[in-house]
């Protein structure tokens, strides 16, 4: 069976260890922590060392992120709050900014904060090769941009000579490995010229790079 003992700021045992009392009264005013003895041969001590870490979950989007769930990881017992006064051990967010959150013991304050803001996260998803083969997989290639809408001004592709091999005319356009007579594109590695503008922005922004084409 359990017991338990109160021990003084001293480090004094106040309670027989065979006496299991969960109680002790006190003939000055002095610091106490309880003990629980699991077996006669060792213990826990309800004051022991804390930590306080706020946790997102595992795998978040960065440039999507909400709603974000954050988790108070703590070792230590005691009152968990977060910034905006609730008492759960995890706080969903839906948008940015900085979110506190304070763990209260009987003999410590610690609190802990978790920072979320807006990054740029309108940039362009390039792949570096593509095989027109009429699987299905992979069989054209062009720019697309995650997180934000663009109008794009050129997206170009040349041979290794310089020689015009594609010219978007709609944003929505894709190469399809053909030459602009229609012929097939041996394979080879190409380079892409793509000229784009943000939504809402009036700064031009490119691209340049390479791609095999593989048949």
């Amino acid at each position: 069976m359990p017991a338990t003992g109160w021990q003084s700021g001293s480090g004094t045992y106040l309670c027989n260890l065979f006496l299991n009392t969960d109680f002790y009264l006190m003939q000055q005013i002095l610091r106490f922590s309880l003990s629980v003895f699991l077996a006669f041969f060792g213990f826990v001590s309800v004051a022991s060392a804390q930590t306080l870490v706020i946790a997102p979950e595992i795998g978040y989007d960065t440039c999507a992120p909400f709603p974000l769930t954050l988790r108070a990881d703590t070792t230590g017992i005691g009152v968990v709050e977060w910034s905006n006064g609730s008492k759960l051990d995890s706080l969903i967010i839906n948008d940015y900014g900085t979110y506190s959150v304070t763990l209260t013991t009987l003999d410590t304050v610690l609190t802990a904060e978790f920072s979320i803001s807006k990054k740029d996260c309108c940039h362009p998803v390039i792949a570096n090769a593509f095989s027109p083969n009429g699987d299905g997989v992979n069989d054209d290639f062009g720019v697309k941009l995650r997180y934000c809408e663009v109008e794009i001004l050129e997206f170009s592709v040349y041979s290794r000579w310089g020689e015009l091999m594609f010219q978007a005319q709609e944003p929505t356009d894709r190469w399809d490995g053909t030459t602009m007579n229609g012929t097939e594109a041996p394979s080879d590695v190409y380079v892409y010229v793509a000229r784009y503008k943000v939504a809402d922005e009036e700064v031009e922004k490119s691209e340049k790079g390479s791609v095999a084409l593989l048949r």
